[in-house]
């Protein structure tokens, strides 16, 4: 077991004990037996997170298409789930389009999950 193991459950408590309000991750999950002719409708999952919403961090902001009114989300990892900037997340019941997924640390065993998020969607 590497600090990384450890370090992903520190984050994971650390997130649960500060969670602020529904943060849940929304995906939409096509059926198996779709095809790219006949690709079905989508199921929506809802995957609840423990994090915390701030603005977004002036360093995102500096040349670049982010703006001021975008949020920055930090959560804990959920095993077996794979964000993408396909998704959105729900932030007490609004609906957010990710623009921006960072695992953390970016290479090795994801401690959290960074998304930069703007409403709409």
């Amino acid at each position: 077991m590497s600090i990384y193991d450890d370090l992903q459950t520190v984050t994971s408590e650390i997130m649960t004990e500060f969670k602020q309000g529904l943060i849940q991750l929304v995906q939409f999950v096509y059926p198996e037996d779709s095809t790219p002719d006949n690709p079905g409708e989508p199921e929506e999952v809802l995957t609840e997170l423990d994090g915390t919403v701030k603005g977004v961090s002036y360093k995102y902001l500096k040349d670049s298409f982010i703006t001021t009114s975008d949020k920055e989300v930090t959560t804990a990892v959920i095993l077996g789930v794979e964000p993408s900037e396909n998704d959105f997340i729900e932030i007490d019941g609004a609906r957010y389009k990710i623009l921006q997924f960072q695992p953390l640390p970016s290479a090795g065993t994801t401690c959290a999950w960074k998304f930069i998020v703007r409403k709409g969607g």
